[in-house]
């Protein structure tokens, strides 16, 4: 396969499962009966007793770090530290940052969303954070876990979800939200898909882009952040166990590449690692599918 049409494929990919994860759950999560008292719609629309929720939110290693066991694809966004041109790149690269501001009324900041495989099925997780903050949806407060408020959503596309307020807030289904909750006030050490990934993440820098998979044919895992520098971009990329036509590529396109003020590759065991900088941001970004 050639290496465009792998990443055209991954690409599509993983914007897929992020959007078809979220519709799927609405068609056929099963709806919890339990008669729950419903809040008054016209609530103040920021809460704060509800706002208890509160863990590092920086990077995709923190993310994944209260994310059950089973992440097979993973994306991290914070906008906030991207100047306007890459921030309106990744709302492209990452079309459910639209969906989360529509899900809050509100412009998120930061995002986090993964596909999650429980043994023969498929969950997802959503982390965000967002300015203002906002709770000013239709729920149902059924009740507290570990003192967190979960507020049981009602509109008709999200009706069933959980959601958990605070840094970042959680959606998901309801067994995900109480997984991340039992992690997060866990006084032992907790299994999460942070366990997965962690030997491809100790090797890359933390960037406002990422975006991490084991669902791809060419590698076990795949990586790609994305980072910007006062007038320069970089994009690394990680992969573990790459094939050997993708490696023999890789060396081709280090060997042609001029314009670029770094092209690195490195070998750490079985992980590959490439490093593209330089001032045009789509061809850094390109590159390596050219």
């Amino acid at each position: 396969m050639k290496q465009q049409d792998m990443y055209k494929i991954l690409a599509f990919f993983l914007v897929f499962t992020m959007i078809f994860s979220i519709f799927a759950y609405i068609f056929i999560n099963p709806q919890d009966n339990t008669q729950q008292q419903t809040e008054d719609q016209t609530q103040t629309y920021y809460d704060p007793e509800f706002w208890t929720f509160d863990q590092p939110f920086d990077s995709i290693s923190d993310a994944l770090n209260i994310t059950p066991p089973g992440a097979e694809s993973a994306s991290f966004v914070d906008l906030e530290k991207m100047a306007p041109q890459m921030a309106a790149w990744a709302r492209q690269a990452q079309p459910v940052l639209n969906e989360v501001d529509t899900i809050y009324n509100s412009t998120t900041t930061k995002m986090y969303y993964s596909d999650i495989k429980y043994g023969e099925n498929f969950t997802f997780l959503l982390l965000s954070t967002m300015d203002p903050l906002r709770n000013d949806f239709q729920y149902m407060f059924t009740d507290s876990y570990y003192d967190h408020p979960l507020l049981v959503r009602q509109e008709g596309g999200l009706q069933g979800f959980y959601n958990v307020m605070g840094t970042p807030v959680i959606l998901a289904p309801p067994r995900t939200v109480i997984d991340v909750l039992d992690i997060t006030t866990s006084l032992n050490q907790t299994v999460t898909s942070y366990d997965r990934y962690k030997g491809m993440l100790n090797l890359v820098p933390s960037a406002p882009f990422q975006t991490i998979t084991s669902n791809v044919t060419f590698a076990k895992q795949f990586y790609m952040g994305v980072d910007q520098n006062n007038n320069s971009y970089e994009r690394t990329t990680g992969y573990l166990d790459v094939n050997s036509s993708v490696m023999k590529k890789l060396n081709q396109l280090k060997t042609n590449s001029t314009v670029f003020s770094q092209y690195n590759i490195t070998k750490t065991g079985n992980y590959t690692i490439v490093k593209v900088s330089g001032q045009d941001m789509y061809a850094v970004l390109i590159e390596e599918v050219n």
